[in-house]
């Protein structure tokens, strides 16, 4: 027989974004009411209205007209198989709220003066990490609760385009000419050659601002902010295809996700040359000179990655519009 686990779902923060929270009405939930508002609250120290009236703290069964006047933090009791569902709502619901942002800043770029500064000190360079990781990550645990996959179609949908958009953006401020000389120096250096126990000390690093990657002193922050430019030089020439699985940041000891276990020319390499991409499920094709692929491939960066055969000496496509 199969146990059942307590489970504490977050409804006031479902209904932020319309997530369906009727599914849950007849649960206990703490309900928190205060003379002077007509939001009911399951926190009492809830910051949302403060007050110092008198508050009235009872039991009660969610309903439909709790709901329409809950605060954010209410919160509703109920059993599961597992007790993983309210981790998976709160990811969702971070993965609407960093959306809420993406379209803020859509609308931005309709401004008539909006110029974007891909070069400037506010530009995040690794976003498309950040929407990635967190899209994968949520549509890996929606896979548990079919109702809830079903209502976040869209907002999945929402993110792959989210990071499509991010990785042309990247696209059109890589040196490809840079990144190239980087790799020929990686290799006449011996880079190649570090042991892998160096790389993977370095992978499951703690310290999100550690950035001395095996590779970085061949190619660093500065290599990359010079600006595009004679990517022309290798236009049509030949291609190695690979396909990369993308790991996901790491958590730092505050458990925050902010430590990318991939060095900078790792991801401006896979970035660089994308051609197609399940960003979903986190595996990325890329179509690089034979070089690129090769330093990719080493067995020291113990990168999740397979070669394809049937590529080599295939023409590589044409450079994105700029």
């Amino acid at each position: 027989m199969q146990s059942t686990l307590a489970d504490v779902i977050p409804v006031g923060l479902m209904s932020r974004y319309n997530i369906p929270v009727d599914r849950f009405y007849g649960r206990q939930m703490d309900v928190v009411t205060r003379a002077d508002s007509t939001h009911v609250h399951s926190d009492r120290r809830c910051g949302a209205r403060p007050s110092t009236r008198p508050q009235e703290a009872r039991r009660a069964r969610f309903d439909a007209a709790i709901a329409s006047r809950m605060c954010g933090c209410c919160r509703v009791e109920t059993v599961t198989a597992d007790n993983t569902l309210s981790d998976v709502l709160v990811g969702l619901v971070s993965l609407c709220e960093l959306l809420a942002e993406e379209a803020e800043e859509a609308e931005n770029r309709e401004e008539p003066d909006y110029v974007p500064d891909f070069l400037g000190s506010n530009f995040n360079w690794d976003h498309w990490r950040t929407v990635q990781t967190d899209l994968s990550q949520t549509a890996h645990g929606l896979q548990a609760h079919p109702w809830l996959h079903d209502w976040a179609r869209s907002t999945l949908e929402r993110a792959v385009a989210c990071v499509e958009r991010r990785c042309r953006e990247q696209q059109s401020i890589i040196n490809k000419t840079t990144l190239h000389q980087a790799t020929v120096e990686l290799q006449q250096a011996g880079a190649t050659t570090q042991s892998a126990r160096i790389w993977q000390e370095w992978r499951h690093r703690q310290d999100s601002t550690d950035n001395t990657s095996p590779d970085c002193a061949v190619y660093d922050l500065n290599a990359r902010l010079q600006r595009p430019d004679g990517d022309s030089a290798y236009a049509g020439a030949k291609t190695v295809e690979v396909s990369v699985r993308l790991p996901p940041l790491g958590s730092d000891p505050d458990a925050f996700t902010t430590v990318e276990p991939l060095s900078l020319w790792e991801t401006t390499a896979i970035v660089a040359y994308t051609t197609s991409a399940d960003w979903i499920r986190g595996i990325v094709t890329l179509a690089a000179p034979p070089i690129v692929a090769q330093e990719l491939l080493n067995p020291a960066r113990a990168l999740d990655i397979f070669h394809h055969p049937s590529s080599a000496g295939r023409k590589s496509p044409p450079s994105p519009a700029r």
